[in-house]
């Protein structure tokens, strides 16, 4: 875990803190507790390399050092939380989250919106103009939190493949004040 790169949330109950590949253990028991999102993107349940692989995945023109995956911590130190995020895209004033997750027991209290106005604070001091996302045009709760953080649709992304399934993505942006 890369320590030096962490944010606190509203509740100092939580941290945000740099996850690297010496935490892919706790990240894939993550994974594992949200396999109802796996099963809704992808049809079956995560890998066994949904981990490992996140830290892999960058889109092109980038590099592993541009992927920044955020571990959140509760009072206990317990991984209950997730977001990853590219810095610089898909342009040098922006920031894409590709993912954020909740533990199940976690969800429906608040604790997401803590956990991106926090980041979104901590990109702002990264000289971030907007923050970007797509979200599965199957995901109406994950498209209604999105937008009551005020993202709004620029764009319906055509059709692709993920995992045994088909998407369509409502690509959405924030403008950072």
């Amino acid at each position: 875990m890369d320590t030096s790169i962490k944010f606190v949330l509203q509740s100092a109950a939580y941290i945000a803190k740099k996850l690297d590949l010496r935490d892919e253990n706790i990240l894939q028991y993550l994974y594992e507790q949200c396999t109802d999102y796996a099963i809704l993107t992808d049809g079956h349940p995560p890998l066994s390399s949904a981990a490992a692989d996140e830290f892999l995945a960058v889109p092109e023109g980038k590099t592993t050092q541009d992927n920044f995956i955020f571990g959140l911590f509760d009072q206990h130190d317990t991984l209950v939380g997730m977001l990853e995020t590219i810095r610089h895209y898909p342009n040098d004033k922006s920031w894409w989250i590709g993912l954020m997750m909740l533990a199940p027991e976690h969800r429906g209290k608040g604790l997401g919106s803590m956990f991106y106005q926090a980041y979104e604070s901590w990109v702002a001091q990264q000289e971030a103009q907007s923050v970007f996302l797509a979200v599965l045009e199957e995901n109406q709760p994950g498209f209604t939190f999105w937008q009551k953080l005020g993202f709004e649709v620029i764009r319906i992304a055509p059709p692709q493949q993920f995992g045994n399934k088909v998407h369509r993505r409502y690509v959405m942006r924030q403008e950072l004040s």
